[in-house]
């Protein structure tokens, strides 16, 4: 075909090499050619005439991936993802034919944060509560006890969570913070609970239990509610950082309390061990003693 300066062969309109190719995209997209658009994205080598290319710009717009949830739409973020993975890839593939070239968008700062989130939050999660089992092992000096703590603390993140699913937090770097943070706030109510235990004799499992609430209870519930009063003003902010924050701190002192002035006095009543040496003795052996003494006498 002859014509605008360049001479070329089509087949059914389409150059058949890359030397034709170029001469067609050169008239194409020229500043006086029908692609005059998309004339700044083509740049030719220089001193070659227009029958080199140097570098091609490549412009795709982004296609929002969501997921109903209730009335709203939200981020899927498993097919965001797979879609800035497989669009390296393809990118990547090209690497024998053409120079070197990476994707970006702005998109992908947060698509990478949901790429990584669910790894941090199993990684930090786990590392704070094995620094919080070597540390309750240490202070409470007893293994059952510590690892009956270290449970409930789990137990109580992993109910977090479910709350979270269910008032409609997402795993974002915001409230993956606010977990690892639950562990060391939740780990307080159930650790004072646990070591006045052990400091109360006696052989009756049920009756040791009930003197450490009488005795740290009230204590443990006075605290759980001052940590709640100082978070609840957060709870009506427009801030989504604060207001994130004071529910998850809400769910964890809630939780946290009751873990650790139910549950675990039921599991330390059930498997609990003996008390220390030195521990004050129960009640009941008290009484054994004064009958003992009556009867000498």
């Amino acid at each position: 075909k002859n014509g605008n300066n360049y001479n070329v062969t089509l087949v059914e309109s389409w150059p058949t090499n890359e030397e034709d190719f170029i001469a067609v995209l050169g008239s194409y997209a020229s500043y006086i050619g029908n692609g005059r658009a998309y004339a700044a994205d083509v740049k030719f080598a220089a001193g070659t005439e227009r029958t080199q290319l140097e570098s091609i710009r490549v412009e795709s717009s982004y296609v929002s991936l969501t997921k109903p949830k209730g009335d709203d739409k939200i981020d899927d973020a498993d097919r965001q993802v797979d879609a800035m993975d497989e669009t390296r890839t393809m990118v990547d593939s090209w690497a024998d034919e053409l120079p070197p070239v990476f994707t970006y968008s702005e998109k992908f700062l947060s698509i990478e944060g949901f790429k990584i989130i669910k790894k941090e939050l199993f990684l930090n999660v786990g590392l704070a509560l094995a620094a919080v089992a070597v540390i309750v092992f240490f202070t409470v000096a007893s293994p059952v006890t510590s690892i009956l703590i270290t449970l409930n603390v789990a137990a109580c993140v992993i109910e977090i969570l479910g709350f979270m699913h269910a008032i409609g937090i997402a795993i974002d770097s915001v409230s993956v913070i606010n977990i690892v943070l639950a562990v060391g706030l939740s780990i307080d109510y159930s650790a004072h609970v646990g070591h006045c235990f052990m400091l109360k004799g006696g052989d009756d499992r049920n009756n040791r239990a009930l003197e450490a609430l009488a005795d740290i209870g009230a204590a443990v519930l006075s605290g759980a509610m001052s940590t709640f009063l100082a978070v609840v003003v957060l709870l009506f902010s427009k801030s989504y950082v604060f207001s994130i924050l004071s529910k998850q701190f809400a769910l964890t002192v809630g939780l946290g309390v009751l873990h650790g002035l139910v549950l675990l006095p039921v599991l330390l009543s059930l498997l609990g061990p003996k008390a220390f040496d030195a521990a004050d003795k129960g009640k009941n052996d008290e009484s054994d003693e004064n009958d003992l003494e009556l009867h000498v006498e």
